[in-house]
């Protein structure tokens, strides 16, 4: 069927289609949403809109469809028009509150829910969409209210136990939290569970740290950041990683132009220092936001998407010089890294990195969902994957809540 209407036969814009006509065509075209055949779904509704421009129906799924294609702008006309034909339909008002939500109306969005929430005070997508924009108002309270209202109509909505724990978390319920990121994790609807097991690792809640931080939580939460990522950084921070990097590695540079490696290169905050000694300087970063930061300050001569730990061993003898400045703060085990950045360096060559200070255990999960790392546990995996210790230095390499953050700039010399 899908191949047949995907090839719809045009309505030839007879003066008064018949109705049964259009509400057939109006069925297939559904049908062919909720398979995900959005392009043949789309051009139905759009027939059926041009002989029928104040149909609700066919403006309500459109506005949907677009939203679903990221169109928000498109899918917000679409939806405002539709509700103008008929507010009475809270499905119709949600979808449009969530458009609006989208384009960053947030005023606009509850007013859009309330009315929602009006005609159907248990629509579980206005109290999703309005528990979230609570959430960024730091109406912790009200938004929590929203959750539980959501899971007693939804009990088994993964992402809403893990919203409400996150609220809880920031109410000081971290007990309760606990128990709602656990349920989050039952429900077996998350699509990515990993993020929660290295959340609740974080929180002493699980016997065992997990050796890295997820990838795509990591992704996630850089392409989030990239915008604003060096105002709050170095702003905001007082990070001075880049800086303490090239402070320790000034006396052991040779004078001849490098082939260098910045990785874990985020917006390019090493590129600058590290330019004037590159003969080849190279990012590598798992954010495509991030790089496209990089990309417009015009430094590099390549930048790399690509995780590091699959990357570097690919790179046999490629370098002089490897850097990774606040880059190790999503590793627990740095073995899989160290013997990249061996397979990476040429004999002789230098690798400086920065970590956070832990006290006592080799490796910790902090609370903040970053790793530290002691000096003595740098020091003893560099003498067993095949470099030697330059230095290593305390720091404090970033302020946090007003306090410096304690860490180490470490610089290791590649052996053989």
């Amino acid at each position: 069927m899908a191949q047949r209407i995907a090839r719809p036969v045009a309505l030839r814009g007879e003066a008064r289609v018949p109705e049964a006509l259009l509400r057939t065509r109006y069925r297939e075209a559904l049908a062919l949403h909720r398979e995900g055949e959005l392009d043949a779904a789309e051009a139905i509704y759009r027939l059926i809109l041009s002989a029928m421009p104040e149909s609700f129906h066919a403006l309500h799924m459109l506005g949907v469809l677009r939203g679903q294609r990221d169109d928000w702008p498109e899918s917000e006309r679409l939806l405002a028009h539709a509700v103008r034909l008929d507010p009475a339909v809270a499905a119709a008002q949600a979808n449009l509150g969530n458009a609006q939500r989208l384009l960053e109306r947030r005023d606009d969005a509850l007013a859009s829910y309330a009315l929602a929430l009006q005609l159907q005070p248990e629509n579980a997508r206005a109290l999703k969409g309005r528990g979230v924009i609570l959430w960024q108002q730091r109406q912790y309270e009200d938004a929590l209210h929203c959750y539980e209202l959501l899971l007693r109509i939804e009990p088994s909505y993964g992402d809403g136990w893990i919203m409400k724990a996150a609220v809880l978390d920031r109410l000081g319920r971290a007990g309760e939290a606990v128990a709602c990121y656990r349920e989050g994790l039952a429900s077996g609807q998350l699509a990515h569970p990993d993020k929660i097991r290295y959340l609740l690792a974080a929180t002493g809640s699980v016997s065992e740290s997990p050796i890295a931080a997820p990838m795509d939580y990591v992704r996630e939460l850089y392409e989030k950041y990239a915008p604003g990522f060096e105002a709050h950084l170095v702003g905001e921070l007082n990070y001075r990683g880049p800086a303490l990097l090239m402070e320790r590695l000034r006396p052991l540079l040779p004078e001849r132009a490098l082939d260098v490696l910045d990785l874990g290169c985020g917006t390019g905050l090493c590129a600058l220092p590290l330019r004037p000694r590159a003969r080849l300087l190279i990012g590598l970063d798992a954010s495509e936001r991030m790089l496209e930061v990089a990309r417009r300050k015009q430094v590099y001569d390549q930048l790399i998407e690509a995780e590091l730990t699959s990357w570097l061993p690919t790179q046999a003898a490629a370098f002089d010089l490897i850097v990774a400045a606040d880059v190790f703060i999503y590793f627990g085990d740095l073995r899989p890294v160290l013997l990249g950045a061996r397979t990476a360096l040429r004999p002789e060559a230098l690798f400086a990195f920065s970590t956070e200070a832990s006290e006592g255990a080799e490796i910790r999960l902090l609370e903040s969902l970053r790793y530290a790392h002691s000096a003595d546990y740098l020091g003893r995996l560099a003498a067993e994957t095949g470099f030697r210790l330059e230095s290593v230095s305390e720091e404090i390499i970033r302020e946090e809540d007003g306090r410096g953050v304690p860490g180490h700039v470490t610089v290791l010399r590649r052996l053989g």
